[in-house]
């Protein structure tokens, strides 16, 4: 069933006011509708993963990060795809999602125009304009504003026609044609780090029985930016994306599934990365290196996890 873009941000509206989260209610709306293809629509709230609530605690942040899995990163999580999708959202969304829509393939951002007077556009709308606009701009988002009662669509940021964004290392996804195995898996970790020579890393096989793809990826700036043209940013976002985050949505942007049992991190992933792999269910992780992070964040939120025994460090 086709909708149209009204219905699809009343989509997220109406549930908004499911999520959990008791000051800052967020909802989205994922849509895919190409001509003579299957139609589908996904609709999160911003939510904490269960293993989370339960052992932890909604009150407690996870080394840096909050427990959260943000409305709009949780739609590109629970997507059985995500390129050439539409994004509906009731509040602006901070760059931290807008950097994983873009790595997602995400190619049109519809945000509610009642968001632009809520929580995060209140505290952090400097972010929003500073960041997630010009993330978008780089990275081919159209943004639009949108207004369900009036039947009205302002445009905020328009793409040119045919316009595809730069990627200078692109994460890679490449055939094995073997059953995977323990021992496979570590032969295919060594091959990788020789490969990267020393760049942290991360990288997982798809979860299929006889065959199927390994997917890997370094931290690298969103798409559309290099490392030449990198853009300064502030204590809490930048434009660089995690190898981890890189690895998810590489996979959802190609309709892959990660078989949790095979999924390496060539060091410590961070408190954010870590929270959303709980939030997808990805809870078993081989780590190259537990000393090393960007950050000492994610260090403490390991330790959290694991003592907590949401995660499981595999041998």
């Amino acid at each position: 069933m086709d909708y149209s873009e009204y219905e699809l941000m009343q989509k997220a509206v109406d549930i908004v006011g499911t999520s959990e989260h008791p000051t800052n209610k967020v909802a989205a709306t994922l849509a895919y509708n190409f001509p003579g293809e299957p139609s589908y629509t996904l609709s999160c709230t911003n939510y904490w993963p269960e293993a989370i609530a339960e052992k932890i605690g909604r009150e407690t942040r996870i080394g840096n990060a909050s427990g959260t899995v943000h409305a709009e990163t949780a739609c590109l999580l629970h997507a059985s795809h995500t390129n050439g999708t539409s994004l509906y959202v009731t509040d602006v969304p901070c760059p931290n999602c807008v950097k994983n829509m873009a790595e997602a393939g995400v190619r049109a951002l519809y945000i509610d125009h009642k968001g632009f007077t809520k929580d995060f556009a209140l505290r952090r709308g400097g972010h929003f304009e500073n960041m997630s606009l010009r993330i978008c701009e780089k990275a081919g988002i159209a943004v639009y504003k949108i207004f369900r009662k009036e039947k009205r669509i302002e445009t905020i940021l328009e793409i040119p026609k045919g316009f595809s964004p730069v990627i200078e290392k692109p994460s890679c996804i490449t055939l094995i044609m073997e059953k995977s195995s323990r021992k496979k898996f570590l032969e295919l970790v060594e091959e990788e780090q020789k490969f990267y020579e020393g760049q942290p890393f991360a990288m997982a096989l798809e979860k299929i029985w006889d065959r199927g793809n390994m997917i890997s990826a370094v931290a690298h700036p969103c798409p559309g930016y290099t490392s030449e043209t990198v853009e300064q940013g502030d204590e809490k976002y930048s434009v660089i994306l995690q190898p981890m985050t890189r690895v998810i949505l590489k996979a959802k942007r190609h309709c892959l599934g990660i078989d949790p049992d095979y999924v390496y991190s060539s060091q410590v992933p961070t408190a954010r990365e870590l929270v959303d792999m709980v939030g997808m269910g990805l809870t078993k992780l081989t780590i190259g290196d537990r000393t090393k992070c960007r950050d000492a964040g994610g260090l403490e939120a390991l330790e959290q996890l694991v003592n907590a025994e949401i995660i499981k460090i595999m041998p």
